[in-house]
């Protein structure tokens, strides 16, 4: 059975800015500031480009030298981060 699509926007209320080499996320709604940098950032990154899970592994499976299951764990760690900080959106399918 295949894995079911996962896939995520930004939400309405966040804003990002590179700062020396940092990424800055605001939440406008909580007001909060949360900060992204090295792969964190790269993560980020391809999920505003791509929004889909699985392009965003594939891509940072060739610019990492890091075991797909540690890849796979620490991006869907680093996406339920953002669900919880309302920072990004799940699409339905």
């Amino acid at each position: 059975m295949a894995r079911p699509r996962r896939r995520f926007r930004v939400t309405g209320d966040t804003l990002y800015r590179d700062l020396l080499g940092e990424g800055i996320l605001l939440q406008t709604e909580t007001a909060r500031y949360f900060g992204v940098d090295g792969v964190a950032r790269r993560m980020w990154q391809l999920i505003v480009e791509h929004g889909d899970l699985d392009r965003v592994e594939a891509e940072l499976k060739r610019e990492y030298q890091v075991s797909p299951e540690m890849l796979a764990a620490d991006l869907d760690r680093f996406v339920a981060q953002l669900l919880k900080k309302k920072l990004v959106e799940s699409l339905p399918d």
